[in-house]
């Protein structure tokens, strides 16, 4: 087993916080955590550069000269239904600060407390869905980068997404590498090589 993996109960331990507060945190996707089965794991490495990061935000904190040499880690906000894809995104994206939303409605009410730097957004959703939940990030700010995924993609869509704003179109199953690089290239604010 990893040393570098902690459960709830030891995560808890870790930051002296109670582990109903740190399930709660994992949960909404405020702390950085992916599930093995059904229970949340977290990386210690992960969970230190997130710590340094919320004690950024905090006068007293602001120059402790460790927090300032470590990078800003990104934040992604991944919108699907599926469970599945949620938690895998939770799991391969450990680089990230993952952030999790099941509807188009609980990804605009996320956005209004906590910016993200990326948003991966599934064009079928329950309720809004992804075009409109698109549209919606977009008024809300211009700026954030909307990679859209899907399972049925076609020419019709992924046109339809551009004209919005989307950066990118990710179908299902998704490939690891491709995934990857294009979060890297959006996150540098790079065009994408057609290929």
């Amino acid at each position: 087993m990893n040393d570098s993996l902690m459960d709830v109960k030891q995560t808890a331990a870790y930051l002296k916080m109670n582990k109903m507060t740190v399930y709660k945190l994992a949960k909404a996707g405020k702390i950085p955590a992916f599930k093995i089965a059904s229970e949340w794991r977290f990386k210690k490495e992960v969970i230190d550069q997130w710590l340094l990061g919320q004690l950024e935000h905090k006068p007293e904190f602001r120059n402790i000269g460790i927090a300032q040499s470590l990078p800003k880690q990104k934040s992604i906000l991944v919108v699907d239904d599926e469970e599945v894809i949620r938690e895998y995104f939770q799991k391969v994206l450990f680089d990230y600060r993952v952030m999790v939303a099941a509807s188009g409605e609980e990804a605009l009410a996320l956005l209004r407390h906590d910016r993200p730097d990326l948003v991966l957004l599934d064009i079928r959703l329950p309720g809004i869905d992804g075009i409109q939940t698109l549209k919606k990030i977009k008024e809300f700010d211009k700026n954030i980068t909307v990679i859209m995924l899907s399972a049925f993609g076609d020419q019709n869509t992924s046109k339809q997404a551009a004209k919005f704003g989307a950066y990118a179109f990710l179908s299902k199953p998704f490939d690891l590498t491709e995934t990857k690089t294009i979060l890297e290239a959006a996150s540098a604010n790079k065009k994408i090589k057609k290929t």
